[in-house]
């Protein structure tokens, strides 16, 4: 704060360049390099997390815990067992489930672990390649030699606790089996001394053996492959690094460079895109909107597949081995016809050159599994990758998850978006001010003055309290500039014009009482490239005026927009949007619509015909940048403030991976780490890669 000049406060006395710079040496040598010595900053014992626990579980005892999915008119993606038990984990400092330092402070219910533990054990049974991955059979063993039976909760716990038992451990854990045999069957005694191991602490945390040295010091292969697997797949090692860590050859660089690139060819990287993605971008929330919504069907399914546009979009920046950048503003998207039609967005189907990463099921951590042919519903049909017409949509500024989480269920909300942009793609943390009434009460108070005010009028009241307007004067601008979409992230169509563009007109004599073409002459040009909306905006009369067919003809061209609109009191869908196509001209143009008066003729109104440069003069970013539209803001963020979002990106990634906030003396790795993927142009995978190579990850 005070090397970038934000502290002391513009009103206070301020530093001079060499007093910046003595503190600046003073702090590196106390908090970043502590005695000239790297840190790899906090290691704690880490709780596996519920997405943690029911992966663990299902690759170690080769079950499928998440339901079945049988078609896609199932518009709510069921509770699994795991999550019908244990609730959504939650975020700590760093900003994840997975830190460390809350999930320590949570309480253990022991018994619910017993009860849910049990109910999934139970499902071995049942499972055939279960029972042979756990007893070397098909069939549940009906009698067993006591060394037969120490083989198999061996090699149980082995994986259990992810490293190799001690003899204690196996001693304690045949004595289960012992105590069960003397009143069961063998397979119950088996059972009894299983859900014994995932009772036990090493079953449930992550432990790591403490250093033995002042210094810090490599953590152990086993322990490495726990790091590793547990960041990129949210799951224990499989057999590969489990060989690896066996022989001592997982550290080695080029060795670690290669397993990346191999779990990330995998489709149980889903996890990151589920875990890493969903809490840094918030989509994750949509699931649980989803739950909540599940008796309007409507609701329910149009939520759950926002959730899968996020999830899919984060994971494609991965599987196509994209640059951090995109995360902001990219020109393709996953959507349906549906989906696409709901957000009013011309698209086509898109592919990128070169080989792409195996595709993940947004259902089931391997994409073997699919989901039944037959009985699709139309809106629910798998989300395809498109490319977008439209340059105000894309990456998670635009995303239509995004502005649909950032309002609440029947309104914008300007400041929440202009929030969510500062902190979760500038990374800036922003604290709300001690005794400011919140929005809700300042909309209340201007209610009993009898203050008839719009809702972003409210807003402005709000933002302009003392102690509020020195973070709304940079939040308000972006959260403002994307009011042309509603809660849902639909592009807005029943908003008044504007002040520019050309204005014409209709009255109730060209206002028929049966759906009738007319048409309105345009003088001015039409801009191209570029969009042009037309605005059709009742002024009064006693009848509204109904709109659809609208077309902008010049000779043989012809631009149309279907789609049904009406005026009045409760204007609906009442813009209509139209691209010219290249080397059209730009005159001697005419707007023709079918239009009726709704019951009479009776109404009077103003159209407008607004192109790029009719647009509101602009909103201004915190450096003094203005823009006018959702497309020059995402540009205007990766022009100005590209150093900020990149450091944001590389510390959020690392927090995720370490399961803790990072510290100032993660500062060397952050800056290594932002030197390598330069040379990389910035690559997400090659982030992914040197946050594995990191000196934090690497040592304790």
């Amino acid at each position: 704060m005070i090397a970038a000049g934000k502290m002391p406060p513009a009103d206070a006395d301020q530093l001079t360049d060499s007093e910046r710079k003595q503190f600046a040496t003073w702090f590196e040598r106390t908090f970043v390099l502590p005695e000239g010595v790297q840190s790899p900053g906090p290691q704690r014992p880490r709780r596996l997390t519920r997405e943690e626990l029911q992966n663990t579980l299902e690759d170690i005892l080769r079950i499928d815990i998440r339901e079945t999915v049988t078609n896609s008119r199932l518009h709510v993606i069921p509770d699994t067992v795991i999550e019908k038990f244990f609730a959504t984990g939650v975020r700590g400092a760093s900003g994840f489930s997975n830190d460390a330092d809350t999930l320590n402070r949570e309480s253990i219910d022991v018994q619910n672990y017993a009860r849910c533990f049990s109910l999934i054990l139970s499902r071995v049974d049942a499972s055939e390649s279960a029972r042979t991955a756990l007893f070397g059979s098909e069939k549940l063993p009906e009698d067993l030699s006591r060394s037969a039976a120490a083989e198999i909760i061996d090699r149980f716990a082995t994986a259990a606790f992810r490293r190799p038992l001690t003899r204690s451990e196996r001693e304690a854990l045949v004595k289960v089996y012992d105590r069960g045999r003397e009143t069961q069957a063998a397979a119950a005694a088996i059972r009894s001394a299983f859900l014994a191991t995932l009772l036990s602490p090493s079953f449930l945390f992550r432990f790591e053996s403490p250093r033995s040295e002042e210094h810090p010091v490599p953590v152990t292969d086993h322990e490495l492959a726990v790091r590793l697997s547990y960041f990129l797949w949210s799951a224990p090692p499989d057999s590969k690094l489990q060989e690896l860590a066996e022989n001592n050859e997982l550290h080695k660089p080029e060795v670690l460079r290669s397993q990346v690139q191999r779990m990330l060819a995998d489709p149980r990287r889903i996890a990151l895109a589920e875990n890493l993605g969903g809490e840094w971008f918030d989509f994750k929330q949509l699931r649980q909107k989803s739950a909540v919504n599940k008796r309007s069907d409507r609701m329910a399914g149009f939520y759950r597949t926002q959730y899968e546009e996020a999830l899919l979009f984060f994971d494609s920046v991965i599987r196509f081995r994209q640059p951090l950048q995109k995360l902001v503003d990219a020109d393709w998207a996953f959507l349906n016809r549906h989906q696409a039609g709901i957000y009013r967005l011309r698209t086509t189907p898109h592919s990128f050159e070169g080989e792409a990463l195996t595709a993940v099921n947004v259902h089931y951590r391997n994409a073997s599994h699919t989901i039944a042919e037959g009985n699709y519903e139309y809106k629910h049909a798998p989300l395809g990758l498109v490319k977008l017409q439209d340059r105000n949509r894309g990456g998670f500024v635009t995303l239509g998850p995004t502005l649909s989480l950032t309002s609440t269920d029947n309104r914008t909300s300007p400041i929440r978006r202009g929030v969510w942009i500062m902190e979760r793609i500038l990374g800036e943390h922003l604290e709300p001010p001690i005794d400011v009434p919140d929005l809700e009460a300042t909309q209340k108070k201007a209610k009993q003055q009898k203050l008839n005010l719009t809702d972003n009028e409210i807003l402005k009241l709000h933002s302009a309290q003392e102690g509020c307007a020195s973070c709304h004067q940079y939040i308000d601008p972006i959260g403002f500039g994307l009011e042309i979409y509603d809660q849902l992230g639909v592009t807005r169509t029943n908003t008044q014009a504007g002040p520019g563009g050309e204005k014409l007109s209709w009255s109730p004599k060209e206002t028929p009482r049966a759906w009738a073409d007319h048409s309105w002459p345009l003088k001015e040009s039409l801009t191209s490239p570029g969009e042009t909306r037309i605005y059709f905006n009742y002024t009064k009369g006693a009848h509204r005026l109904d709109i659809r067919k609208v077309r902008l003809t010049n000779g043989e061209v012809e631009i149309v927009d279907n789609h049904f609109g009406f005026t009045g009191e409760a204007m609906r869908d009442n813009v209509w949007f139209f691209k010219l196509p290249e080397e059209a001209p730009t005159d001697g143009w005419t707007l023709t619509a079918e239009i009726k008066g709704d019951g009479g003729n009776q109404s009077s109104g103003i159209i407008t015909i607004s192109g790029p440069d009719d647009l509101p003069v602009g909103y201004k970013l915190p450096n003094g940048s203005t823009f006018r539209t959702p497309k020059e803001l995402k540009q205007l963020l990766l022009s100005d403030y590209e150093d900020q979002i990149i450091d944001n990106a590389v510390r959020r990634v690392l927090a995720y991976a370490l399961g803790r906030q990072t510290e100032p003396v993660d500062r060397p790795a952050i800056r290594l780490i932002r030197q390598q993927i330069e040379k990389q142009d910035f690559r997400f995978n090659a982030l992914l890669e040197e946050v594995v190579l990191s000196f934090p990850f690497l040592h304790k």
